[in-house]
């Protein structure tokens, strides 16, 4: 295959954006790999497409057979990673948050020089195009909200007790840097999500005679020379391919991309000779410091007459940022997202749900290699609650809304009250095919039946002790084996200065001790976001596609 100035691999959130904004020089020759399938404009599945995130179950858009321990010791879980191009942005549930401003001055202070939320907060701004926010529009992604008159009825009994409580009703959450209950932004139109393959690979940007992208396509390693990456080694179906490169930005994400690199001999020494790896680079830091956010989920029956109209899809429709309090932690640590519908399907808005979560956790856990086979997933330990301070924190936003659920004000607007599995919300409520239609129309009936039926039938799905009641509370143990990781993993090519032994990247993204590779994704966050990362990592790829632009 013919030589690249610039080699992308991964189509993924990061990824459109690196090759939609390095392929503008028309003199530079850029080609985009992913693994995954294409989406082009005009050929969307309509799955991506929908504002309510099936996607998430189309197994055709996940990498297969990748899974993850949630806990020290836990048994590993399927763990849902995008593989189809715009990545994360395809299946997410597009909650489009920046987090908070001292997430990334505390970057800064760590050692990623020239990422303080002064000189972040301009690159969010461009990005966003807030149809609510007069201030803020022409970015490329659009940001919608759902109005509070359209919120089924807890939601709106859980705002009004929110802010009788002292919290702030907040316009914006992303350009507020304290607590308070607010409508959720998201990276969508009223009827559309918003993925980076479409607000970047446009059918314009597809023209450019200068960029090439190739779907489809498994990198195994990069080839690396002396400190300077000369290319890869990729699967095609079946036919493999040497791809030369002059740079090489690596945008598999932060389970990804440090694999790529363990493979590749590049990360601690010890544990590639360990594998039967030829250590190329001695870097420890790749694959460590991997974060995430922990969460669980409470689900609500619905009353007919409290729900969210069935026209409207969005899944996640008003959030609530609290602080802990709690000593050696920071403000605004934890989360709730309420939701208006659990599925596409008609019963869907029969349904509620609050995500209680720990958004700044200090748990750090690993990717590590299976074996130096490219088909073989990466193992995956998130380590969460390992750091003593996280358990009691997220217990704390727990009780917070099993508090306001029990309240007699917000228990009026619901049925029954439940402590969901500690698995993908939406998977415990959707079924594919015939059986999931079949089992859809089930549900139906059932949410609009007799009590008795319907408390029957939350027993035997979720178990009758994690019923929500006045008088009765869930143990502390319930709670947190109820917890689940989100899909924000990052921090496993770490910024930092380059005496720092655990760095992977300097801040330009540049992968330490290397001349022309670099990484470009969620990886390089040393530390996680208090938000979903769709949109930090967007401002992390244009900032890394801002500085190749002008150096190369």
């Amino acid at each position: 295959m013919e030589d690249w100035d610039v080699l992308i691999i991964g189509g993924g959130t990061a990824g459109a954006v690196m090759a939609a904004r390095l392929s503008e020089d028309a003199g530079r020759r850029v080609l985009l790999v992913e693994a995954g399938i294409d989406t082009p404009p005009g050929e969307t599945p309509e799955d991506i497409a929908d504002t309510f995130p099936r996607s998430a179950l189309n197994r055709d858009y996940l990498w297969s057979g990748l899974v993850a321990a949630t806990r020290e010791g836990s048994a590993s879980r399927p763990y849902p990673q995008a593989r189809v191009m715009g990545g994360g942005s395809s299946i997410n549930g597009m909650l489009a948050l920046r987090g908070l401003p001292s997430d990334y001055d505390r970057w800064a202070i760590g050692g990623a020089a020239g990422w303080s939320a002064l000189e972040v907060t301009p690159w969010f701004r461009r990005i966003e195009d807030d149809a609510a926010r007069p201030g803020m529009r022409g970015g490329t992604t659009p940001i919608h909200r759902l109005p509070e008159e359209s919120w089924p009825a807890y939601v709106r009994a859980i705002q009004q007790a929110a802010v009788a409580d002292g919290y702030s009703h907040v316009g914006d959450i992303n350009e507020h840097a304290g607590d308070g209950f607010f409508a959720m932004p998201l990276s969508a139109t009223a009827t559309r999500r918003a993925t980076s393959a479409q607000s970047y690979l446009t059918h314009e940007v597809r023209l450019r005679p200068n960029l090439l992208i190739m779907s489809g396509v498994r990198v195994e390693r990069l080839h690396i020379d002396g400190n300077v990456a000369t290319g890869v080694r990729v699967l095609r179906g079946k036919n493999a391919l040497e791809v030369r490169a002059g740079t090489v930005v690596l945008c598999a994400g932060a389970i990804h991309s440090p694999a790529i690199l363990l493979r590749s001999g590049i990360g601690p020494a010890d544990e590639l000779k360990f594998r039967g790896i030829e250590a190329r680079l001695d870097l420890p830091g790749v694959g460590k410091n991997l974060q995430n956010h922990p969460y669980l989920f409470f689900a609500l029956t619905l009353p007919r007459d409290r729900r969210m109209s069935r026209r409207f899809r969005q899944f996640a429709i008003a959030g609530l940022r609290a602080s802990s309090n709690c000593a050696g932690s920071f403000g605004c640590d934890l989360f709730l997202f309420l939701t208006g519908r659990v599925s596409g399907r008609g019963f869907g808005t029969g349904i509620g749900m609050i995500a209680a979560a720990l958004y700044s956790p200090l748990s750090k856990g690993e990717v590590t290699l299976a074996g130096d086979d490219s088909a073989l997933e990466p193992r995956v330990d998130f380590r969460m609650l390992s750091d003593e301070r996280d358990a009691p924190r997220l217990l704390k936003a727990a009780r917070l809304a099993e508090e306001l659920l029990l309240l007699p004000s917000v228990a009026a607007t619901y049925n029954d009250a439940v402590l969901l599995p500690p698995a993908l919300s939406l998977n415990q409520f959707n079924r594919p095919g015939i059986v999931g239609s079949i089992l859809g129309m089930g549900a139906e009936l059932v949410l609009d039946g007799p009590g008795f039926l319907r408390r029957a039938a939350l027993a035997f799905l979720f178990g009758a002790a994690n019923r929500i009641s006045p008088g009765y509370r869930l143990s502390d143990q319930a709670l947190l084996e109820a917890i689940a990781p989100m899909g924000h993993p990052v921090g496993t090519c770490r910024f930092g200065r380059t005496d720092d032994p655990m760095a992977v990247t300097d801040p330009f993204g540049r992968v330490l001790g290397t001349r022309n590779l670099f990484v470009g994704d969620a990886s390089v966050m040393p530390i996680l976001p208090s938000a979903n990362t769709n949109l930090p990592t967007l401002m992390v790829a244009e900032r890394i596609a801002d500085g190749l632009r002008r150096s190369l």
